[in-house]
């Protein structure tokens, strides 16, 4: 498992807010499916392993999974919102991987607040949880190499690349992968506060 227990129980990382400089990352729950939908756009999947949904009822069992796994303590999903004014950004995940030693990172940020970091400041945020809190040797990080900004972000946490490979996406499209590997033991502590 990814996570054996924090906060007394597994239910207990249903609960779990992690605050950074601009953002603050919460669960994913059914509260933010009507602006997940609207927002997880085939524009915005294009470098993504995913699809955007054909309706909500997608959606509601998108968010039931992730829910379930982290409750299992297989994965950590959360919803990406401005700290101060609390808008919908994104969601950002952990997913389990090679247990203990290494689990995914995942991303998205939605159109309109692309370009303005709030992308790498989730997922600094994230990391800075993780290597505060999980015993995790390392992240990987995949990425279509054609997404440069995403490429940057992983390169600036210290991220090389582990592997590449062609992956084919849930619309059908190839994604031309890059997968970097970030030490956890070299991310910054600062910037996640509980």
């Amino acid at each position: 498992m990814l996570i054996d227990t924090l906060h007394g129980s597994a239910e207990g990382l249903l609960l779990l807010e992690i605050t950074g400089e601009r953002v603050v990352l919460i669960p994913i729950s059914r509260k933010f499916a009507d602006v997940i939908f609207k927002e997880f756009t085939a524009e915005v999947t294009r470098y993504l392993v995913r699809r955007p949904p054909e309706n909500i009822a997608q959606i509601d069992e998108y968010i039931e999974e992730c829910r379930r796994k982290m409750i299992e303590g297989k994965e950590l999903t959360f919803v990406v919102l401005l700290r101060e004014e609390r808008e919908f950004l994104g969601v950002c995940a952990v997913h389990g991987q090679d247990l203990p030693v290494c689990s995914e990172l995942g991303i998205w940020i939605k159109k309109n607040a692309q370009g303005k970091g709030f992308g790498r400041d989730a997922i600094r945020t994230l990391a800075a949880w993780i290597a505060k809190n999980l015993e995790l040797g390392y992240l990987l990080y995949p990425v279509d190499r054609n997404n440069i900004p995403s490429r940057r972000l992983a390169e600036s946490m210290g991220g090389v690349i582990y592997k590449e490979g062609k992956r084919e996406s849930m619309s059908g499209a190839l994604l031309d992968e890059v997968v970097y590997r970030i030490d956890v033991e070299k991310i910054s502590l600062e910037g996640a506060l509980l």
